[in-house]
């Protein structure tokens, strides 16, 4: 039976199951193809640290961040509202950094899910952020980041490295049309990103392959030197992560965030001809 160390509840259909913790987060904590018994996302119980609020656990699976990373915005996760409905809304308490967090939840059809991501400020001073969806993977993927490939005489591609990420890291292969990040285990973390203007991220898992769509706003502001889709890798999980454009926010004021999952079962070998064959697949109009 399935045991995440805290109370859960789950959304299901005939092809997946989509398990949320129910007294803390908002965090959805494991994914499932119905016709398998591996949690597509990453269980990481014993990753914590110390914040200015307290010790903070990261549990794994999917959360939601605020960008640029700061410290002082992670918080010890107390305490939650569950709000059923149209799906189900998760909703923190507002937390000691004056950020409440929210995702809402909804299965569409059979193997896609929709969430949308809110942030509320309660501070007294206006403050400038990025709302940030971070998707943690189990290991053993193989993160496909789509480049666009347009001609002309302007750049169309960034890449952005982290501090910690060496250029070299045996986990990283660039081609031109492809960023692929390898989900290999080691103690040294890496971290990639860059500006997507072709609106979806995915990983092949071996039987299953993630995908994730979302909006990019071709006017937006984003932060982390441009970046509104970013890939990390470590010794416990693979993350997808999608941003949204920075936005102002005064007192009481909100900023949402999209995505679109897609959970599809069969073979996804790691490789780079996998990868692209699914670039092809994905970069035709839907």
């Amino acid at each position: 039976m399935t045991d995440y160390g805290f109370p859960f509840a789950s959304l299901e259909n005939e092809f997946l199951r989509l398990d949320y913790l129910t007294t803390t987060g908002p965090r959805i904590v494991g994914l499932y193809i119905r016709s398998a018994k591996d949690n597509l996302l990453a269980e990481t119980p014993e990753v914590h640290w110390e914040t200015p609020h307290g010790e903070y656990y990261l549990r794994g699976g999917h959360r939601l961040w605020t960008a640029p990373e700061d410290l002082y915005y992670t918080c010890p996760e107390e305490g939650l509202s569950v709000i059923e409905g149209d799906g189900v809304t998760l909703r923190s308490p507002v937390e000691a950094s004056l950020l409440e967090r929210e995702i809402k939840i909804r299965l569409l059809d059979a193997n896609r899910v929709h969430l949308s991501h809110r942030v509320t400020w309660h501070g007294e001073q206006p403050m400038e952020f990025s709302p940030w969806a971070i998707t943690q993977l189990r290991l053993g993927g193989l993160a496909i980041l789509p480049l666009s490939e347009s001609e002309g005489l302007q750049p169309n591609r960034n890449l952005v490295f982290w501090s910690y990420s060496q250029i070299h890291d045996e986990r990283l292969e660039l081609h031109d049309d492809l960023i692929l990040l390898h989900g290999r285990a080691d103690r040294r973390a890496f971290k990639i990103g860059n500006r997507n203007t072709l609106g979806w991220v995915a990983c092949a898992l071996g039987n299953a392959l993630f995908v994730k769509r979302f909006l990019s706003d071709p006017k937006g502001r984003y932060p982390d030197m441009g970046c509104n889709v970013e890939a990390y890798v470590k010794d416990t999980c693979l993350e997808l992560e999608t941003l949204g454009p920075l936005v102002t926010l005064r007192r009481g004021e909100s900023v949402s965030h999209e995505e679109s999952w897609e959970i599809y079962a069969g073979e996804y070998p790691p490789t780079p001809e996998r990868a692209r064959s699914i670039k092809e697949q994905w970069s035709q109009p839907q």
